[in-house]
């Protein structure tokens, strides 16, 4: 038969495992709250406000809890406008939300709003929580599903498996598309100056990163298979992949910006001398912004149609031609886990890696908006 597994056996497994984590949507109640300010002698008060975030478990703090939280200190009385409710990851909303707004976004969690106010930011927030709350309980099927081996099973692709595939390539390559003038404008920036790390005020930065300790498990894992084999567990790591996926190909001009950026180096050791900006360079970042929030739909697609296949492979390995899922037990051990056991023979394991220097774009505009 062409299709899937039979949708009764499909339904009763959804029905169990929703059944199951029922009350964990009940549980996941948060709330985004827009906070503005008044000041209480008349002043006039900037055209700000603040997008920020309210779990549901939050030890039963609420958007009032954080009002008075800010208050404090602030001679202007601090209003909350608006709430959204949401049954979705509130961070994740929260998250989504600045991407969008990102060219408003003064900093941290202060927007800038216009003529109409706050209220097409808050229909924003709605729209966005009506496409996560309706991943709700896909998320929970393939959190279910993720816990378990797959089958080993191909299925055979229908016309809406097919449908759904060609939607997800064309999802990907305008998120492609995308992410390439992203990626130019901050090369760009990156390259402004030829020779030096250079900080540009208000648009981007560099920032010395912390060496990491790294853990050799290959070489522990041959040389103590015992202790490997005591020691280790068995974990299920999903991986999850697109067939006849698209493949994103340089530009020169990239390749140019990329090689020109290898030379670079610090003026003074950890000095990066911030240097001002210009028209030229406030039109590359506008350029970097446009794209961020461009990007913000396209990525939230490409997650709700591949939820779709994810749901759809259900226990099984993949889907012929459109996607795998696969899912299998291997032995890991963790350096912690090893340390417990014994640290003396842990250290011949880890290492510090090098220090890392990290380039960075502002996704906000602390300047003034043109």
């Amino acid at each position: 038969m062409d299709g899937y597994r039979p949708r009764k056996t499909l339904k009763k497994k959804t029905t169990l495992i929703l059944e199951i984590n029922k009350n964990h949507i009940n549980e996941n109640i948060g709330f985004i709250y827009f906070m503005t300010e008044r000041d209480l002698f008349g002043y006039p008060c900037g055209p700000y406000v603040k997008i920020g975030l309210v779990k549901g478990n939050d030890d039963g703090r609420s958007s009032f809890e954080r009002r008075k939280e800010h208050q404090t200190g602030n001679p202007r009385e601090i209003i909350i406008e608006a709430e959204v409710e949401t049954h979705a990851q509130v961070s994740t909303l929260e998250s989504l939300v600045h991407q969008r707004l990102a060219k408003y976004r003064i900093h941290g969690e202060w927007f800038n709003y216009g003529e109409d106010g706050i209220q097409p930011y808050v229909e924003l927030t709605k729209i966005i929580n009506e496409d996560l709350e309706g991943q709700i309980k896909d998320n929970l099927l393939i959190n279910q599903f993720a816990l378990i081996e797959d089958n080993g099973e191909e299925l055979k692709p229908s016309y809406e498996v097919k449908d759904i595939h060609h939607e997800l390539l064309e999802t990907k390559q305008s998120i492609i598309k995308i992410k390439n003038e992203k990626d130019l404008a901050k090369l760009k920036l990156r390259s402004f100056d030829k020779s030096f790390y250079r900080d540009i005020e208000g648009i981007c930065f560099y920032e010395k990163i912390k060496p990491q300790e790294k853990f050799d498990k290959v070489n522990f894992e041959k040389d103590h298979p015992d202790i490997f084999e005591e020691l280790s567990v068995k974990v299920i790591t999903p991986n999850f992949t697109i067939k006849k996926d698209l493949k994103n190909k340089k530009s020169e001009e990239v390749k140019k910006l990329e090689e020109l950026i290898e030379g670079q180096k610090f003026i003074k050791e950890d000095s990066y001398n911030s240097i001002n900006r210009n028209k030229d360079l406030i039109k590359l970042h506008s350029k970097w912004l446009d794209a961020h929030v461009e990007l913000q739909p396209f990525e939230l697609k490409k997650k709700l149609l591949e939820n779709k296949l994810k749901v759809l492979v259900g226990e099984n390995q993949g889907i012929k031609d459109i996607c795998s899922w696969k899912r299998k037990k291997k032995k890991q051990i963790t350096k912690n886990t090893l340390l417990k056991f014994d640290p003396e023979l842990a250290k011949n394991y880890i290492s510090i890696g090098e220090p890392q220097i990290r380039f960075k774009v502002n996704d906000f505009r602390p300047y003034h908006f043109d």
